[in-house]
């Protein structure tokens, strides 16, 4: 869950004037109103409150993720050593590494037991910048997601975030000032995109666009895996990692 517990350098395509320190009543709030449905929830280390949310929020099974954040190396450490343990995709919406402030980049890549999520589109980061976050964690800390907003799969042309205006053009979808907001990618080209790059094997790429963003969402036990009792919806790839057919609830429903 994303809300707004963020600050205003890194907002991303979201409305500043909803943003506050986190406050675990209003968590709470939501949780009722969600039927305890809310698994995961992210904010910016450098709020005020941080260290104490996160503990208590810990304790009642909700995983935090930090982003949209200017935070230093040491407000990022001491969220991760509150219990904060995953990194909202990585490089974007976050202070980059610097090498005198590493910052949120320079948290995630060196802190032990974290995972980073990362939007492999080729347009939010660079391969090589993936393949530092691959190589310093390890492929069983990365989570592939896509961050896709309402046009994903859909023409260009013109669409609305939230309460803003996007335009999809040319493979991503920007603000009109021209800033990213969100993706219109679609995750089977993130793992095939991470195999083209020769980032990750395709039997890792696979575990990192199904398993990893289950374990770092901590919903494993129910989703993330083919396996017995579990919802049979899987896709099936080709060898060049295209789509070969989808499968949902144990019924093939496209054949390419």
């Amino acid at each position: 869950m994303k809300v707004r517990f963020f600050t205003e350098e890194h907002k991303g395509a979201q409305n500043p004037s909803y943003f506050s320190d986190p406050d675990i009543n209003v968590f709470h709030e939501w949780q009722k109103a969600s039927g305890n449905n809310i698994k995961k929830i992210a904010l910016a280390p450098e709020r005020n409150g941080v260290e104490s949310f996160v503990k208590q929020v810990r304790k009642e099974d909700v995983v935090v993720s930090l982003g949209h954040s200017s935070a230093t190396l040491q407000q990022a450490t001491a969220a991760v050593e509150a219990g904060a343990d995953v990194f909202v995709h990585a490089y974007n919406g976050m202070s980059g590494l610097n090498h005198r402030e590493p910052g949120m980049v320079g948290a995630l890549l060196t802190l032990p037991n974290v995972y980073a999520e990362l939007i492999c589109d080729g347009y939010h980061v660079h391969p090589k910048a993936a393949e530092l976050v691959v190589q310093s964690l390890g492929y069983d800390r990365v989570a592939l997601i896509t961050d896709c907003m309402m046009a994903g799969g859909m023409p260009e042309g013109d669409y609305i975030l939230g309460e803003f205006p996007v335009v999809v053009k040319d493979g991503t979808a920007r603000m009109q000032e021209g800033n990213l907001a969100g993706s219109i990618l679609q995750l089977k080209e993130g793992v095939k995109n991470v195999v083209d790059w020769n980032i990750a094997t395709p039997q890792q790429a696979i575990t990192m666009g199904s398993l990893l963003p289950a374990i770092s969402s901590n919903i494993d036990d129910v989703c993330g895996k083919i396996k017995k009792d579990r919802a049979a919806d899987f896709i099936v790839l080709n060898p060049d990692m295209t789509l070969a057919a989808t499968y949902l609830d144990g019924q093939e429903r496209y054949r390419a």
